[in-house]
């Protein structure tokens, strides 16, 4: 399972979707009873979302909040319907316009073309610098 700097088309359109602001465009990649993890979520925030109605709540007021950009330092694992994404995010805060790094690792799990789970590892400590704003 070599790296590569490539993300699959699939994910490559979704976060063109989020990039737009458009959560339903995200949420297509999801099976209706995908979870969503946040295993370093701070107290008081979700550690897990189960099922896509959940996942597209939580994801709807993210536009409010963040405009998504690019990613850069991407390494991509892949093996079968298991992917690995590694990536440094650069989104700009709604509340100032001031340019956020967020660094990610997502495990992400496949079946019939669609997420059935996603372990996200973003950092608390960057998400909470946004979120305060």
């Amino acid at each position: 399972m070599s790296p590569t700097s490539e993300l699959p088309d699939w994910l490559e359109n979704a976060l063109d979707a989020l990039r737009a602001g458009d959560i339903a465009g995200w949420m297509a990649i999801y099976a209706a009873d995908a979870c969503h993890e946040f295993p370093f979520a701070p107290e008081g925030s979700p550690r897990e979302l189960i099922g896509r109605d959940a996942i597209a709540a939580y994801m709807a007021h993210l536009p409010s909040i963040i405009r998504f950009g690019t990613l850069t330092d991407i390494r991509v694992r892949s093996a079968g319907d298991e992917l690995i994404v590694e990536a440094t995010g650069h989104h700009e805060r709604v509340v100032d316009n001031n340019t956020q790094i967020l660094s990610y690792v997502w495990f992400i799990e496949r079946r019939d073309a669609k997420v059935t789970r996603i372990r996200d590892y973003m950092n608390p400590l960057q998400l909470a610098v946004i979120v305060s704003g």
